[in-house]
C-alpha cells in the first residue's frame, strides 16, 4: 500500500517504548563502550557502542550503525549533538554503534583542484573510502552478534551530512554490487536507512539492480551544503540528493519515508535527531521491525516564513566543501 501525506508536524515531547520494553526501560541509564574494530595503515578505527543493560535471556536487539558528518574532512563519532538520538534509540531497545571512518578530504590540497571534474574524482574516492570503513564496522558487528546479543538482520544504517551520504551510498552500493561492500557477507543488506541531509554519488541517473531496504530521509529543500535535488555534471557524476533518491525509489515502487523541511538549509543534518525522534521510531517500528512497506512524504513548513533560494549546483558544493 502506498500513502502520501502532506502535513505540518508539531514536535512531540513524550517517549514511547518499543521492542518488548516497559515504560521504566525508557528511563534506563545508557552505557557506552569504545571498541577498536579496524587498522587502516597507521590509523586505528573505533566505534562507540551505546546500549541499556538487559538480562542475558533478552532476545537479540536491533542495531543502528551511525556515521558522523563533517564534509569528509572532519567530524567526531562522539559529537555531543548526536547523543539525544543515540540515547533515545538505546532506551527504545536498539544497540547504537557510532563509527569512525577515514576522512580523506582532510589532507586535500585545494590548490590542486582546477575544475569541478577534479573535485568529483577526489570526492568519489573519499566517499568510497568512507563506505569501505562503514562496511568494515558493519562486518565487525555481525561477527560479534552473539557476544553483543544483537540481530544483524535488523541492522539500520544511519548518518548525518557526509555520514548520511556514507550510509545511503553503502545501501546503493550493496544493491548495485560495487567493490566498496565486498567485505560484507554475500547475502547481507541493511534492514533500513535513516538519513539526515544525505545524497548518493553516481555518474548516471540513480538505478537499483536489487531492491533496497526501506529508507527514511530528512532534508531541507533550501540546503546549501548537500543538494536537496542534485549537484551533477552529465556524464561525469555528482551527488543525487534526497528528492532524486525518492524519485528513483518511486520508479521501482520501493518503500520510503521522506521528510521535507520547507526553506530549511543544512541544519536538517542535526535538528531531526532532537525534534523528530518519534517520527524516526514510527518508521523503525512500522517499516523496519514491522516490515510494513509504505511510501510516505511529510512536508514541514513554518507559516509565513520567507522563501529561500533553492538553486544548488556542483560548483556550490565545491565552494562549500573546500573551505578550510
Amino acid at each position: 500500500m502506498k500513502r502520501t501525506l502532506a502535513i505540518v508536524l508539531t514536535a512531540m515531547l513524550f517517549s514511547f517504548p518499543v521492542f518488548g520494553q516497559t515504560a521504566d526501560d525508557s528511563l534506563a541509564p545508557v552505557v557506552k563502550e569504545t571498541i577498536a574494530f579496524a587498522e587502516k595503515g597507521r590509523r586505528t578505527l573505533y566505534l562507540d557502542k551505546y546500549e541499556t543493560v538487559y538480562p542475558e535471556s533478552a532476545e537479540p536487539r536491533p542495531v543502528v550503525l551511525f556515521a558522523f558528518g563533517g564534509g569528509f574532512y572532519t567530524g567526531d563519532r562522539a559529537y555531543e549533538g548526536h547523543l539525544p538520538y543515540f540515547e533515545f534509540l538505546a532506551r527504545n531497545g536498539f544497540v547504537v554503534l557510532s563509527t569512525d571512518y577515514r576522512t580523506m578530504l582532510k589532507e586535500l590540497d585545494t590548490d590542486s583542484i582546477k575544475s569541478p571534474v577534479d573535485f568529483l574524482e577526489v570526492l568519489q574516492g573519499a566517499i568510497d573510502t568512507a563506505v569501505v570503513d562503514f562496511c568494515d564496522a558493519a562486518r565487525f558487528a555481525i561477527e560479534h552478534a552473539s557476544e553483543w546479543n544483537i540481530d544483524p538482520t535488523l541492522m539500520v544504517a544511519s548518518g548525518s551530512s557526509a555520514g548520511a551520504i556514507t550510509a545511503l551510498q553503502a545501501e546503493y552500493d550493496i544493491c548495485n554490487g560495487r567493490y566498496t561492500v565486498a567485505r560484507l557477507p554475500e547475502d547481507f543488506n541493511f534492514a533500513g536507512v535513516v538519513s539526515f541531509a544525505g545524497a548518493v554519488s553516481s555518474k548516471k541517473k540513480l538505478h537499483w539492480d536489487s531492491d533496497p531496504c526501506p529508507i527514511m530521509l530528512f532534508h531541507g529543500n533550501a540546503d546549501t551544503t548537500v543538494p536537496y535535488r542534485k549537484a551533477h555534471i552529465a556524464g561525469l557524476g555528482g551527488l543525487w540528493g534526497s528528492a532524486s533518491i525518492v524519485k528513483s525509489l518511486e520508479r521501482i515502487d520501493s518503500p520510503y519515508d521522506f521528510h521535507i523541511v520547507a526553506n530549511a538549509s543544512h541544519e536538517i543534518a542535526g535538528i531531526p535527531m532532537k525534534d523528530n525522534l518519534h517520527d524516526i521510531m514510527a518508521f523503525l517500528s512500522r517499516q523496519v521491525l514491522g516490515e510494513k512497506p509504505l511510501a510516505v512524504t511529510t512536508v514541514e513548513a513554518a507559516p509565513g516564513a520567507p522563501t529561500k533560494e533553492k538553486r544548488f549546483t556542483i560548483l556550490d558544493y565545491l565552494r562549500t566543501n573546500t573551505r578550510r
